[in-house]
């Protein structure tokens, strides 16, 4: 499951991303990033399907400041989503 990061929220070192279009709010070709560095202020990401050639991958930096005021960005949540369907199993 998709979900919209906020300004604050943080990733974590190989969470899977998208850039999402403020103007159309729709993802930017459906590319999906891997975080591949994170810092206090920013993190790196690459494309996914170009991660065995990591030496011609395309690689982004994300300041934190920027998500939600001059892009938006999703992380994918599929642990989340698991998680709280076997919670709700559960009770």
């Amino acid at each position: 499951m998709w979900k919209s990061l906020k300004p604050g929220d943080r990733v974590s070192l190989g969470d899977t991303i998208r850039h999402i279009s403020s103007l159309s709010k729709t993802a930017f070709g459906e590319k999906a990033y891997e975080v591949v560095r994170t810092e206090l202020h920013y993190f790196e990401i690459m494309v996914k399907k170009e991660l065995e050639d990591s030496r011609q991958a395309e690689r982004k930096i994300i300041r934190y400041m920027d998500i939600g005021y001059h892009f938006l960005v999703e992380i994918w949540l599929d642990q989340f989503a698991n998680n709280q369907r076997s919670h709700s199993a559960n009770e």
